[in-house]
């Protein structure tokens, strides 16, 4: 059953919930970009990896994970103490948190090049801690490259990454960063009684831009992790509307709900 919602759905927002709704919702982007691009290009997932070490002044942006050495590789036969040399003393070293986030990329197919990034942007994104530097950072790369970006941004909270000149009033946005049209950028607001929008694909010059209709994917996403199921329609949004906005929600959750008795 799809949301009860025309457009974005401010349930998903739910700190419980949108960490399964970012990953489900860039599979099913990809599965509506693939099915229109042209030949030679493909939408694959990848996932930055940083190292947010509590002692370190900056961030170490690792890129891509390449490999992931598994816990059960390179030890020793036997388990525990048994298995390490004695020593006269212990330590226990600094615990060091690996972190990563899931990404959506547009390749050339016969250069492995990557093209276009989609980003969903998640509250660490939008935080002003180092999970927000570590975006904002990567975000600089990709324009300082002339990589065509599409940022997404589904959540009412949170700092917005930095631009030159002020959004417009809106729940939501989205912003497409054609490179060869850089530093100009296009972007669409909209509210949550808003439908979602159909954005344009930027690839490279010379190639048409890709139509991606956004609500399609949220319809995929929301059927396939039966969100319908999870998400606390009875209980007040988290984070909440205004006033005007949260009676129009009640009204519309409560039919939904009424419906499905």
């Amino acid at each position: 059953m799809p949301s009860p919602f025309p457009g974005m759905d401010p349930y998903l927002e739910n700190s419980a919930a949108w960490p399964d709704f970012q990953t489900t919702y860039l599979v099913a982007l990809r599965a509506e970009l693939n099915a229109d691009l042209p030949r030679g290009y493909v939408a694959r997932i990848d996932r930055h990896v940083w190292i947010d070490d509590p002692d370190a002044e900056h961030l170490r942006l690792l890129g891509r994970p390449d490999v992931y050495v598994a816990d059960e590789l390179n030890r020793p036969e036997g388990t525990g103490a048994a298995a390490m040399l004695a020593s006269p003393a212990t330590a226990t070293l600094p615990v060091v948190d690996p972190k990563g986030k899931a990404f959506l990329k547009v390749i050339d197919i016969d250069t492995k090049r990557v093209v276009t990034v989609v980003e969903l942007l998640s509250p660490a994104n939008k935080s002003s801690g180092k999970d927000g530097e570590a975006y904002r950072s990567k975000r600089a790369e990709y324009f300082r490259t002339g990589i065509n970006v599409v940022e997404l941004d589904l959540l009412r909270e949170g700092r917005r990454p930095p631009l030159e000149s002020p959004l417009p009033a809106a729940h939501y946005f989205v912003l497409v960063s054609r490179a060869a049209d850089f530093p100009p950028a296009a972007v669409w607001p909209f509210n949550v009684r808003d439908p979602m929008p159909v954005i344009p694909v930027p690839l490279d010059p010379g190639v048409n831009l890709v139509p991606l209709a956004l609500r399609p994917a949220l319809d995929r996403a929301f059927d396939e992790a039966k969100f319908d199921e999870e998400l606390p329609y009875g209980e007040p949004l988290d984070p909440p509307l205004g006033e005007t906005d949260a009676a129009w929600a009640r009204q519309l959750v409560t039919a939904w709900l009424s419906s499905r008795r």
